[in-house]
C-alpha cells in the first residue's frame, strides 16, 4: 500500500515533469519564431535591395546640393549618383544591423561589405559619409570610417 506522502511526492514529480516539458515546448517555439523573424528581416532587406536596383528616383537636385554644399553646384549626373549612393548606404547599414544582431552570418555580411567597399570608391562617398554623421547607426558609421582610413592607408602617396 502507498502512503499519502508517496502520493504527494509522485504528484509533485509528475507536475514538475509536465511543467518542464511545457517550458521546453515554449522555448523551441520561441526559437523557431525568432529564426523565422531573422529570415523575414533578411528577406525584407533583399526585397528592398531589389527594388532599389530597379528604381529610378525622382530628381531632387536642390536638397542634395544643399546637403553637399561644399561641392558647389552639382550636375544632374552627380545628383543621381549621390542619390543612389545614399540609398545604398542606408541598405548596407540595415544589413550591418542584422549582422550585429547575428541575424545574418559572416559570409552574408561579407557580401554587403564588399558592396560597401565598391561604392566607397565613388568620388562623393567620403563627403557624403562625413556630412551624414549622426544620421545613421553609430557603429556602422565607425565601421565605414575605419574602412575609409584603411583604404587611404593602402593607397600610394600622390606625387607633388
Amino acid at each position: 500500500m502507498v502512503d499519502d506522502t508517496t502520493l504527494v511526492l509522485i504528484a509533485t514529480l509528475v507536475q514538475t515533469v509536465v511543467i518542464t516539458l511545457t517550458l521546453l515546448v515554449f522555448i523551441f517555439q520561441f526559437r523557431s519564431q525568432e529564426k523565422a523573424l531573422q529570415e523575414n528581416s533578411y528577406q525584407n532587406l533583399l526585397g528592398r535591395y531589389n527594388e532599389f536596383m530597379m528604381s529610378e528616383a525622382a530628381s531632387d537636385e536642390s536638397l542634395i546640393s544643399r546637403f553637399l554644399a561644399s561641392e558647389g553646384k552639382l550636375n544632374p549626373s552627380d545628383v543621381a549618383s549621390i542619390r543612389r549612393l545614399a540609398l545604398s548606404y542606408g541598405l548596407i547599414e540595415e544589413a550591418y544591423e542584422l549582422y550585429k544582431r547575428r541575424w545574418i552570418d559572416e559570409d552574408q555580411w561579407s557580401q554587403w561589405n564588399t558592396w560597401l567597399m565598391a561604392i566607397s570608391r565613388n568620388p562623393h562617398f567620403a563627403n557624403f559619409h562625413t556630412r551624414s554623421a549622426g544620421m545613421y547607426d553609430k557603429d556602422f558609421q565607425a565601421h565605414v570610417t575605419r574602412m575609409l582610413e584603411s583604404q587611404k592607408a593602402t593607397q600610394p602617396a600622390e606625387k607633388p
